[in-house]
This record gives structure tokens, C-alpha cells and sequence, in this order.
């Protein structure tokens, strides 16, 4: 009863939304989620990761507006939902849903023998009656559907009974529908064109209007500025009047004061003046008198400067005799002292030098010492290197089977990271491997891990990816004696393991850590690997199993962390795992090998001069 009401409610929704809009591509990638809902697939979904939306279309826009609600609704019957465009019938593969439209010329007789067999339910738009499992049209801006009963028991497939209700019956109720649309779109198209050209018209007007506003909105514009232009001058005007009268002001109080201190000046004056006059008398007489005494002191100054000269000349001869004693004293007393402190430096040098011998012979001894130790180190690695050479595969891994490329740039002499290749039948195994550290620890883990896969694949045929990064784990964990609750850095490998099937043309893939990724016609996506190493972990769950339909054409890549990590570019930065996915997309077109040569020079001109950072590993396959 609640689906009943439920489906009712909806196409009272679409009936309103049509009558005033018409059927747009949003509303219709709305009716493909919400038909959806109420179709029974049975147990066929039991085992499905992900829900196919397929769509038959060449409209860029269409597939847009689906893409964009499936970030909103995301599922379909509890399942995640992924919508997929398909240009032709045959590129059709196995959708869960396939919307068609007759609009785009799509023969739906051969859509249907395309999907017979499979468990899709097929929705078309436009089509006759009778030949889809849901067809739908637009009537009046009201969408109308008729649903065949015996395609959907063909396919397996089961539908509400409440949208059985609703659907149109019989091929003549069918025919006068699409009657009916015909004579409206008709009445339709002549008011579209009134409005068109009522629409024209106001879009001119509406242009002039626009132009005039905007010559007035600049002539506005040039007025208000000379405003404020000449606003701020009086205001700069008036702030130096008001300032020039306080100044006025203070200069007229200024001579007011000085006029009065003036006439008390004068009055003063007057009376001084009298004072003088007889001052003045008096100092005449006064005058005949001192010019009698000066006279005389003039003969006793004569006297005293004769003196005065001769005591100088004495004076001035003892200060001479006394500072050239002094200085030639001095200079005596600083020679004995200097030729004492030089005496003491020059056996200060001496006993210096002999240390420096003695410390030069040491470092001699030292440098030869390293340089042998560095030498027995060095032949020591390279032999080891031989040694990881040796068990590791060329880097034509395989050839004469299918194209690929190996970039394989190591940090030191040895490596942590390792790629390994094993063939049975038509079968073929790569793997790509990051252990953990590099240089001299890094190799003992690759060598390790080599060994144990050799054991597990090669020994006890064990083939699939997840099985081997199962057993792979255990193993390490029991030769290195890991326990959880050490409280250390873990030893162990993160792991791209992938099995080519070239009978059934299909991929297997399991990841520790380390994606896959995966590019066809030009679109990337990324198979992400479970969030555990292939070690002693906190949480150790099953590895998960991927599994992908290879085309001809197909590319894929696997990759450790080193060329993502690196160092360098303008601004010195990562370059990041994101930026080399964009990397792999742009290059994906060209030939493996020159893919690989590509790569490698990118990697040497992002890490210009700065030092590498990591092993580097990067394995290119096309199917």
C-alpha cells in the first residue's frame, strides 16, 4: 500500500513539473532513478559491487545531469550507482539499467538482442508500442508510459504492480497519445516562434535601454569625481583660512602687549636720559684721572711682558726635555715586552706544529683506512646487486606477448623496490613491489620477497592475486617472527599484484597500499588497493579481489610510491601521485616503450638538480 501511494505521489510530481517546464534532461535522469527503484532484479544483485547506469547517447549534456545525481543519490537498491555512455549498440556490455531515446536514430530491436540474456532493464523514449520493457512520451508536457509484462518476464525481471496500473494498455490508447502530441507541438512551435520574436524585439530594447544607462552611469561618474575633486579643495581652503585667522589673531595680541612694554620703555628712557647727562659729567672728570694712571701702567706692563716671555721660553724647554725622556723610556719598555711575547709565540708555533704532524699523519692513517673499508663496502654492494640482478626479471618482462614498458630507477645501488613476472599458460602474473627502506635493507627485503613468491606461485601453484598477498603476508610475518604488539617500525612490502588471463580476456587485481590504474578511450579510473602492507598489521582482513574486462587497447599501470614522492619543479614541491595520474593519461596514446622514455625524461626534468628521493618503479602494460 505504501509503495502504492509512494508511486502515485511521484508521477503527480512529474505530471506537474512536465505540464509547466517540459521534459528536460534532469528530469529525466530523475524518472531513471525513481522507475528504477521499483524494479525487482530478484537475487542478481546479491553479488554486485557497483549499480550500471547505461546510457545510449551522443548528449554530453544528458550524461552530465545523470553523472551529477548520482553525487546526490549515489545508490540504487543499496548498491553504489556509476552511469556509463555508450556511442553505438555494440560498445553495449552489461548494464544493470540502459536508457534509449528515438530521438538520437538508436534501432531499439537491436538494443534488445544485444542485452538478451542479461538481466538489464531497458528504458526508451519515443518508441512504438510493444517493443521496450518501459517506453515512455510526453503528452501535453505530461509523461505517459506503457510497460511490456512478457520482456520483463523474459528477463527475469519484475516490476510494481502499482506501475502497471498507471501504464497505457493497449496500442490504440498508444496511437491517439502520440496523435495528440503531434497536433500540440504544433500549437506549440507557432507560440514559440510568436514568442521568439516578441523575445527579439525586447532583447533589442533592452540592449538600447542598457547602452543609454551606461553612457549616463559614465557621465555620472566623471561629474562626481570632478565634485569631490573640488569638494576636497575648499575644504583644504578653508581648514588654511580658519588656521591663517587664529594666527592673525595671536599677532594682534602679540602687538598689543609689545605697544604697551614700548610706552613704559619710553617713560624709562626719559628719566635715564637725565640720569646720564649727569653721569656723563662726572665721568669726565673721572677720565683726566685714570688717563694720568695709565701712563704709568703702560712703563710696568712693558716690564712684566719682558718677564713673561723668558718664563715661557723655560717652561716650554723643560716640557720638551721631559717628554722625550719619557717617549724614548716607553719605547724601551715596549721593545723588552714585545721581543718576551714573540719569544713565547715562536715556542707556542713550534709546539703547534708538531701537533698538526702528528694529526696530519693521523688523518692520512684515517682517509686510508676509510678508503679501504669504502672500497670492501662498495664491491660488497655491487656484488649484492648481481645478486638482485639476477633474480629479478629483464626488463622485457614479456615481450613477444604484449606491449609494456619498466621504469626502474633505483636510489642507491640495490633497491626496495622489485617487480616480478611468472607465466602459465594463458595466464601471466606481474607484480610490482615497494619493501620497506631502501639501499642495503631495502634489497634483503626484495630478495626475500622474490624467494617466498617463487615458493608460493612457481612451487605451490597458487595463482590468484589475493591468495598470493594472503600467503605472502603469512610468510613474512613467520620469517621475521612480527608480532603486533611490538612497538616498532614494521618490516614488509606494500604490492600491486596482477593476473593477465588471455583466454577469457580478463584482469585480476589485489593491491597492499598500491593502486591500480586503468585507462580506456581516454577515461582513467583508479582500482584502489586495501589500506594494509603485506606484514604484521593492526587490522589484517582478507585482501580484496578485483576483477576487470579487458578490451583490446586497454591500459594499466602499477607503481610504488618513489615517483610521486620525488622532489623538484618550480617550486620545489612533490609532484603527487594525483599529477602523475594526469601524467599517464596525457602520455597513454603513445607506444609503450615510448611511454617509458617519456616518463623517464619528465621524472629527470621535474628532479632537476635536486637529489632523488626513493626508489623509483613504474610498470606500463596495453592489452
Amino acid at each position: 500500500m505504501k509503495k502504492a501511494v509512494a508511486i502515485t505521489g511521484f508521477l503527480f510530481l512529474l505530471i506537474t513539473i512536465n505540464a509547466q517546464e517540459g521534459f528536460s534532461n534532469r528530469q529525466k535522469a530523475l524518472y531513471i532513478f525513481d522507475i528504477t527503484r521499483y524494479v525487482d532484479y530478484g537475487d542478481a544483485l546479491d553479488k554486485l559491487a557497483i549499480f550500471e547506469i547505461g546510457l545510449l547517447s551522443e548528449d554530453t549534456y544528458f550524461y552530465a545531469e545523470v553523472t551529477d545525481l548520482v553525487k546526490t543519490r549515489r545508490e540504487i537498491h543499496g548498491i553504489p550507482a556509476v552511469v556509463r555512455v555508450y556511442r553505438k549498440v555494440e560498445d553495449i556490455e552489461k548494464p544493470n539499467v540502459l536508457f534509449v531515446s528515438k530521438k538520437e536514430g538508436y534501432n531499439l530491436k537491436e538494443v534488445v538482442k544485444k542485452l538478451e540474456g542479461t538481466k538489464a532493464f531497458i528504458m526508451s523514449e519515443d518508441y512504438e508500442f510493444g517493443n521496450s520493457m518501459f517506453n515512455y512520451i510526453v503528452v501535453n508536457g505530461e509523461p505517459r508510459f506503457e510497460i511490456n509484462k512478457q520482456m520483463l518476464d523474459r528477463a527475469g525481471l519484475g516490476i510494481n504492480p502499482g506501475l502497471l496500473v498507471q501504464a497505457v494498455k493497449t496500442v490504440e490508447d498508444w496511437e491517439n497519445l502520440y496523435d495528440v502530441t503531434s497536433e500540440e507541438l504544433e500549437r506549440q512551435l507557432e507560440v514559440v516562434e510568436q514568442q521568439k520574436k516578441i523575445i527579439a524585439e525586447q532583447l533589442a530594447e533592452i540592449e538600447r535601454q542598457k547602452a543609454l544607462l551606461d553612457s549616463l552611469d559614465r557621465e555620472i561618474s566623471e561629474k562626481e569625481e570632478v565634485l569631490r575633486l573640488k569638494q576636497r579643495q575648499l575644504e583644504q581652503q578653508t581648514r588654511e583660512i580658519r588656521g591663517q585667522e587664529q594666527e592673525i589673531a595671536s599677532q594682534k595680541r602679540t602687538i598689543a602687549i609689545q605697544q604697551a612694554e614700548v610706552a613704559a620703555q619710553r617713560d624709562t628712557l626719559l628719566v635715564q636720559r637725565a640720569d646720564i647727562a649727569d653721569k656723563l659729567v662726572e665721568i669726565g672728570d673721572k677720565q683726566q684721572l685714570i688717563n694720568t694712571q695709565e701712563e704709568k701702567i703702560k712703563v710696568q706692563l712693558e716690564s712684566i711682558e719682558k718677564q713673561k716671555i723668558f718664563l715661557i721660553a723655560a717652561a716650554f724647554v723643560l716640557l720638551l726635555i721631559s717628554f722625550l725622556a719619557y717617549y724614548i723610556y716607553r719605547g724601551y719598555r715596549i721593545k723588552k715586552e714585545a721581543n718576551i711575547k714573540l719569544e713565547e709565540k715562536n715556542r707556542t708555533i713550534s709546539r703547534q706544529k708538531d701537533e698538526i704532524e702528528k694529526q696530519k699523519d693521523l688523518a692520512e692513517s684515517q682517509r686510508d683506512q676509510i678508503a679501504y673499508q669504502k672500497k670492501h663496502i662498495t664491491d660488497s654492494i655491487m656484488y649484492a646487486k648481481r645478486i638482485q640482478t639476477a633474480l629479478l626479471p629483464s626488463l622485457e618482462l614479456f615481450s613477444d606477448e604484449i606491449d609494456h614498458f619498466v621504469f626502474y630507477k633505483p636510489l642507491d645501488i640495490v633497491s626496495g623496490d622489485f617487480y616480478w613476472v611468472s607465466k602459465n599458460n594463458d595466464r601471466q602474473i606481474i607484480i610490482a613491489a615497494d619493501c620497506t627502506g631502501h639501499g642495503v635493507p631495502g634489497a634483503f627485503m626484495s630478495m626475500l620477497g622474490v624467494t617466498m613468491l617463487n615458493e608460493i606461485v612457481n612451487g605451490k601453484g597458487v595463482e590468484m592475486p589475493d591468495r598470493i598477498l594472503n600467503m605472502l603476508r603469512d610468510e613474512i610475518i613467520d620469517s621475521l617472527k612480527q608480532s603486533i604488539d611490538e612497538d616498532r617500525v614494521k618490516d614488509g612490502m606494500d604490492m600491486t599484484v596482477s593476473l593477465i588471463d588471455y583466454k577469457k580476456n580478463k584482469l585480476w587485481f589485489a593491491g597492499a597500499n598500491n593502486p591500480l590504474v586503468f585507462i580506456r578511450d581516454g577515461e582513467l579510473e583508479t582500482y584502489r588497493a586495501d589500506k594494509m602492507p603485506v606484514a604484521i598489521h593492526y587490522s589484517m582482513s582478507p585482501f580484496k579481489l578485483h576483477e576487470i574486462d579487458l578490451r583490446k587497447g586497454d591500459c594499466f599501470y602499477m607503481f610504488s610510491d618513489g615517483f610521486g614522492d620525488q622532489f623538484g619543479g618550480p617550486r620545489q614541491k612533490k609532484f603527487m601521485v594525483k599529477h602523475l595520474k594526469n601524467t599517464l593519461l596525457e602520455v597513454s596514446g603513445l607506444p609503450m616503450i615510448e611511454q617509458g622514455e617519456k616518463l623517464n625524461k619528465i621524472f629527470e626534468d621535474w628532479k632537476g638538480t635536486n637529489a632523488q628521493v626513493d626508489d623509483v618503479l613504474l610498470i606500463g602494460v596495453r592489452y
